[in-house]
């Protein structure tokens, strides 16, 4: 009971001081669990059964909010789009690959870097959305489509990562396309059976809400399949059941407290002292990450259909990096192919890393259009140059013939 009450405590005080230095409070949580965690300057919170289970329950709801706003045949009708944007990102993972073989990791240290830079924050990114007020920007539903292509490509690179970490995974294919024939089953019949079980009142609709969002990660999970993916999967089938609003309504208390706890748990997970020494491979990761989220964000937008500022948003977006990048890290510090030296040092800058791209996501969420109108500049060709320093000019010299008129 104290550790919930200090942690509850701790979580509002982080969240209140981030608001007030005008970034998410996304930030505090992560430096609150960074600072007083158990390897921080206080280890004042410890990683027990009351955090590691608010935590775990933090991330489904995060992507489970998430998929409640992508409803599932938007999903479908987006499906090509998403492909084409999700297919050149991927080009993040090949740049990050060559950048670790380049830095004396070798071919398979280069591919855990690979991995560690390629895959965005699902649940940091759902959260930044939420404040932001973004969901209705267009860019932002090729965002989410994207997240769910990295999260997918992830369960590949994964299974890959974890056989080279003697963690075995020939089953996992079948357990991952086991789970999706399932849920292709759920939003194909299911949905009449869905709609009925949450036509429940108050309580009941809390708990048999709560229900489904805690088993059919687990089942996920139990296959092989990641959790994040298959909570925002059955998001979108609820969405489709007609229930959304009321859901959302039952388990809005659970996500806020939740969802705030798994980003202290992920700062908990930090390192200090090991990610200190590993501080300028973190600012290069952090460095190359913008600069290559940020060109295959507006390439992918382009070729997937959107328009220029809106291509130069979707890469905004996608900037965060978070619970992914820290289970790659950690396999690469067990994995047995790669010196101990290496995995750790992998381990170390990745959690400041981490931190770094979670700050910089926030401020540019916080910051967006004034951002992106700085961005758009940056990409306009001569002509549109011109056209608009005239539309200024034109604007400014009726201004001052309103002014010399009065």
């Amino acid at each position: 009971m104290l550790e919930l009450g200090l942690l509850s405590l701790g979580l509002y005080l982080a969240g209140w001081g981030a608001r007030k230095l005008g970034v998410s409070p996304v930030v505090g949580y992560l430096l609150l669990g960074i600072l007083l965690g158990p390897h921080g300057l206080a280890p004042v919170y410890r990683l027990g059964p009351v955090t590691e289970l608010l935590g775990e329950l933090g991330l489904v709801l995060l992507l489970f909010f998430l998929g409640l706003e992508f409803s599932l045949g938007r999903l479908l009708e987006g499906a090509r789009p998403t492909l084409v944007a999700g297919g050149v990102d991927l080009a993040q993972l090949a740049l990050g690959t060559v950048l670790g073989w380049g830095l004396g990791f070798g071919w398979l240290g280069g591919l855990f870097l690979g991995a560690i830079m390629y895959v965005s924050s699902s649940g940091v990114i759902a959260r930044l959305l939420s404040d932001s007020e973004l969901l209705a920007y267009p860019e932002a539903e090729r965002t989410l489509g994207v997240l769910v292509f990295e999260d997918l490509a992830m369960v590949a690179v994964l299974i890959g990562l974890g056989l080279a970490a003697s963690s075995g995974g020939a089953w996992a294919f079948a357990g991952a396309a086991l789970f999706l024939a399932l849920y292709g089953l759920l939003a194909r019949f299911g949905g009449r059976w869905l709609r009925r079980l949450l036509a429940r009142e108050e309580e009941a609709l809390a708990l048999v809400a709560l229900a489904l969002v805690a088993l059919v990660p687990a089942g996920a999970v139990a296959l092989r399949f990641p959790a994040a993916v298959a909570a925002f999967l059955l998001g979108t089938a609820v969405a489709e059941s007609g229930q959304q609003r009321r859901v959302e309504v039952a388990l809005r208390s659970w996500y806020e407290v939740a969802a705030a706890v798994f980003f202290a748990v992920v700062g908990m997970r930090v390192d200090l002292a090991g990610a200190v020494r590993e501080l300028p491979l973190a600012l290069l990761m952090a460095a190359v990450t913008t600069a290559m989220s940020l060109v295959t964000g507006f390439v992918g937008g382009r070729a997937s259909g959107l328009g220029r500022r809106a291509s130069l948003g979707h890469g905004l977006m996608l900037l965060p990096r978070g619970e992914f990048s820290l289970v790659v890290a950690g396999l690469a510090a067990e994995a047995a192919a790669l010196s101990t030296g290496a995995g750790r040092a992998l381990l170390g800058a990745t959690s400041v890393y981490v931190v770094l791209m979670v700050t910089l996501g926030s401020l540019a969420f916080a910051r967006f259009e004034a951002i992106n109108e700085r961005l758009a500049r940056l990409v306009e060709t001569p002509a549109e140059r011109a056209r608009r320093r005239a539309r200024q000019e034109a604007l400014d010299s009726v201004s001052l013939d309103s002014v010399s008129l009065e």
